[in-house]
């Protein structure tokens, strides 16, 4: 959602927001705390080279600062910065549409915020099927434990599906068995082929271009 989305009346937006609470079902809400004004408008370019690096399942990620310009993004962040404080610097959301990837790219995305601007930055998914990423601080890059994302994704990998195939990745932390050592990388597999990426979005560009491959073949 672009700063120059096109403006909606008053009335507009209270109906949109009264049809959002009755239809949505998971949404994925994130925050920057702490950024200088003047690295805003950096922010903001970050979001849109996101929002097109990759097919999304769900809405583009977008961003909304005290530079916006749009109304929805200007009263969305008006109304969010006098609810948490003046500490907000920046904040969005997006209605997740079954596809994991997309959330946990856009967490990667916060937690590298955190760590390139040195800044706090937060996750709010409540409808996560796993309790312990309903809630995500990041602070310099990591957890306020200490640990790094990647510990916390360790245990299970992350499940896509794509025309009918199940593509899945490992976080760098994961371990085949309990005697294999991690890799720092991230692993995909899908049809029997199992390869490494040094990032999620480059190991789903890869799995996705074997996918494409194989159904070439079969075609």
């Amino acid at each position: 959602m672009p700063r120059g989305h096109l403006a909606a009346t008053p009335l507009t937006l209270r109906r949109s927001r009264v049809g959002l609470v009755g239809t949505m079902a998971r949404v994925l809400h994130y925050r920057l705390y702490g950024l200088p004004e003047h690295r805003l408008e950096q922010v903001h370019e970050q979001f849109d080279e996101l929002a097109c690096v990759r097919a999304w399942r769900c809405a583009k990620p977008w961003i909304a600062s005290s530079q916006s310009r749009g109304l929805f993004e200007m009263e969305y962040f008006r109304h969010l910065k006098n609810e948490v404080g003046p500490r907000l610097s920046a904040a969005g959301f997006v209605k997740m549409a079954g596809d994991e990837t997309d959330a946990l790219i856009i967490t990667i995305f916060m937690r590298d915020l955190s760590a390139e601007y040195g800044i706090s930055t937060s996750i709010l998914d409540e409808d996560h099927p796993i309790a312990k990423l309903r809630h995500l601080d990041f602070r310099f890059g990591r957890l306020p434990s200490g640990h790094s994302l990647e510990d916390v994704l360790a245990k299970r990998p992350v499940i896509k599906k794509v025309e009918g195939e199940r593509i899945l990745f490992y976080p760098p932390a994961f371990r085949l068995h309990s005697m294999s050592p991690p890799s720092a990388e991230w692993a995909y597999a899908l049809y029997g082929i199992r390869a490494y990426a040094p990032t999620l979005l480059e190991a789903e560009q890869e799995a996705l271009k074997i996918l494409k491959g194989f159904g070439h073949l079969g075609a």
